[in-house]
C-alpha cells in the first residue's frame, strides 16, 4: 500500500520531466537572457516575461528566480519576497524523510503564507511579478494559456501549484476538465494524439488502442505497443458485455499489420512472419496473401515456395509451381516446366509435361532436356508416366553407349509394365527390331514371347503395319536362338 502511494506521488515529477522534454523552447530562451547577466534584463528583452511564465508552467523554478534576479527591480524587497517564496516551495522527494501527510500539511501552509502575501499586496510593486505568484500559488492558470503550446502544459502547472501529491483517479478528472476548457479558450478540437493523452490518464488501455488506430502509420504503433503490454502481462481489455477480449485485440492488431506489410513490394516476407504468430486466423490469412503477391523473378518465387512450405503449405506450393510451369510450357521450355512439376508434386501438371516429351519425341525423334531426364532419380515416381519417361530415358543412355542386354532389358520391363500411353507403343515395339537383331543375344526366349504378345495386343497403330512382318520375322530368328542358347545350358 506505501508503494503505491509513492507510486500515486511519483507521476507529478514524471508528469513535468515530459513536458519539458517537448515543449523546451521558454527554457532555451531563458538560458540565453541569463547567458549575458546583465541587469535589467526585462528592458533589454521583449520575450524576459514570457520566458519568466512559461519556465512557472513547467516549475522550473530555480530558472524563474534566476531571471528575477536580472530584473531592473531585483533589490526591491518585492522582488527579494518573491523569490524566498519560490526557493521555499516544497517539494516532495520519496527520500526526503517525511511523509506524504507531512509533506501535505508543509505545503499548504507555504501555499496559505504566499496566498496571505498577495493578498497584502506584497507583489503589486510589478504587475507582472504580481500574475507570477498568482500562478505560483495556483489563483490563476488560465490567463496564462498563451503561454502554452498544449493543454498539458497547462494541465501539469494546475497539478504541480495545487495538487502536488494527485493520484490516479484526480490526474484523470483533472485532465479531463483543462482539455474541455483548452477547446473552448482556443477554440479548436483536440487532435488524435491529445485523446490519446486523456485515454492515457483515466488508464483505459482499450480507448488508448482504439485512438491509436486512427494515427496515420499503417497500424505499426498499435501492433507493437498492443504486443508489448501482451507479452509483460499489462494488458486486461474487457468488453462491454464484460467478456475478456484481450488475446483476441492482440491477435487482430498484428494480423491486420501483418496484411498491410504483405502487400508491400518488398516487406513482404516480414508481414508473413508476423501473420505467423497469430495462431487462430494467422496460418489461413497467410496461405490467401502468399498467392496475391507478384511472382516476378524467380528469386521472389523460391523465397515464396520457402514461406509456404515452412508454414505447411502445399496447395499454395502447387499452385505457383503450376502458374511457372505453364509459363514455361507457353514458352516451349519444356526442361523448367518439368522442373517446377517436380516442385509442385502434382500428379496430373507431371504426367501433362511428361506427355509433352513423349509427344515430341514421336514427332521429332528427339529426346528434349536429356541431361534433366537422366538425373531425375527418384522424382520420377510423382507420376507413372514420368516415370515411364525417365526409364524411356535410361533406355537410350544405355543403348547409346552399347549396354544392349541392359537397354532390352528396360524395354521388356517398360512394355511390360504397360505405362506407355497408346500413342508410344509403336515407338517401344520399333525400338525393339534391331536389338532383335544383335549379333549378341540379348533377349531370352520369355522377353520374346512378352514381345510377341505386346504386338498382338498393341501392334495395330497404322505407324507401326509396315513393321509388323519385320518385327515377327525378327522376333522368330531371335527365339529360335534363344531356344538353342537356353537348351545347350547345363541344368
Amino acid at each position: 500500500m506505501e508503494t503505491s502511494k509513492i507510486f500515486s506521488v511519483m507521476l507529478l515529477p514524471q508528469l513535468l520531466e515530459w513536458v519539458r522534454f517537448h515543449f523546451p523552447s521558454r527554457e532555451i530562451m531563458a538560458m540565453k537572457i541569463l547567458a549575458r547577466k546583465k541587469i535589467g534584463a526585462d528592458l533589454e528583452n521583449v520575450d524576459y516575461w514570457e520566458s519568466v511564465f512559461g519556465c512557472a508552467l513547467h516549475g522550473k523554478l530555480d530558472i524563474v528566480r534566476a531571471l528575477l534576479t536580472l530584473h531592473s527591480k531585483a533589490d526591491h524587497s518585492a522582488f527579494l519576497a518573491a523569490e524566498n517564496s519560490l526557493r521555499n516551495m516544497p517539494v516532495f522527494n520519496v527520500y526526503g524523510g517525511y511523509s506524504i501527510k507531512e509533506f501535505t500539511i508543509r505545503w499548504k501552509q507555504w501555499q496559505m503564507s504566499l496566498s496571505q502575501s498577495i493578498d497584502s499586496k506584497a507583489f503589486s510593486i510589478d504587475p507582472m511579478l504580481e500574475s507570477l505568484m498568482k500562478l505560483v500559488v495556483g489563483t490563476e492558470l488560465w490567463e496564462f494559456s498563451k503561454y502554452a503550446e498544449a493543454w498539458y502544459e497547462l494541465l501539469v502547472a494546475k497539478l504541480l501549484y495545487t495538487a502536488p501529491c494527485c493520484k490516479q483517479p484526480e490526474l484523470a478528472r483533472y485532465a479531463n476538465t483543462i482539455g474541455m476548457k483548452w477547446q473552448t479558450v482556443k477554440k479548436t478540437s483536440l487532435l488524435v494524439l491529445d485523446n490519446i493523452y486523456l485515454a492515457l490518464m483515466e488508464s483505459d488501455l482499450h480507448q488508448v488502442i482504439k485512438e491509436i488506430q486512427y494515427m496515420n502509420d499503417n497500424g505499426w504503433f498499435a501492433a507493437h505497443l498492443t504486443d508489448l503490454l501482451y507479452h509483460c502481462g499489462r494488458l486486461n481489455i474487457v468488453d462491454k458485455d464484460q467478456i475478456n477480449v484481450t488475446d483476441m485485440l492482440h491477435e487482430s492488431l498484428i494480423l491486420d499489420y501483418g496484411s498491410t506489410m504483405m502487400g508491400h513490394h518488398s516487406l513482404w516476407q516480414c508481414g508473413a512472419s508476423y501473420l505467423e504468430h497469430c495462431p487462430e486466423q494467422g496460418h489461413a490469412r497467410l496461405e490467401v496473401l502468399l498467392q496475391t503477391i507478384p511472382l516476378g523473378s524467380e528469386a521472389r518465387i523460391r523465397k515464396i515456395i520457402d514461406v509456404a512450405k515452412q508454414n505447411n503449405m502445399p496447395e499454395v506450393v502447387s499452385s505457383i509451381c503450376k502458374i511457372q510451369g505453364l509459363k514455361c510450357i507457353k514458352q516451349n521450355r519444356l526442361g523448367n516446366a518439368l522442373a517446377w512439376a517436380l516442385k509442385s508434386q502434382d500428379v496430373l501438371f507431371a504426367t501433362h509435361i511428361a506427355d509433352r516429351f513423349l509427344r515430341h519425341y514421336v514427332d521429332h525423334a528427339e529426346i528434349q532436356c536429356k541431361d534433366l531426364l537422366e538425373n531425375l532419380g527418384s522424382c520420377m515416381l510423382v507420376s507413372d508416366r514420368l516415370t515411364f519417361l525417365g526409364k524411356y530415358c535410361e533406355f537410350h543412355q544405355m543403348y547409346g553407349i552399347g549396354e544392349f542386354r541392359e537397354a532390352a532389358r528396360l524395354l521388356v520391363s517398360l512394355i511390360v509394365s504397360n505405362l506407355a500411353p497408346k500413342y508410344f507403343w509403336s515407338i517401344l515395339l520399333t525400338d525393339a527390331i534391331p536389338l532383335l537383331e544383335t549379333d549378341d543375344l540379348v533377349f531370352s526366349s520369355q522377353d520374346t514371347y512378352e514381345l510377341l504378345r505386346a504386338v498382338q495386343r498393341r501392334g495395330d497403330d497404322p505407324k507401326f503395319q509396315d513393321k509388323v512382318s519385320i518385327f515377327r520375322l525378327a522376333a522368330a530368328r531371335n527365339l529360335s536362338r534363344a531356344i538353342i542358347v537356353e537348351g545347350n545350358r547345363p541344368d
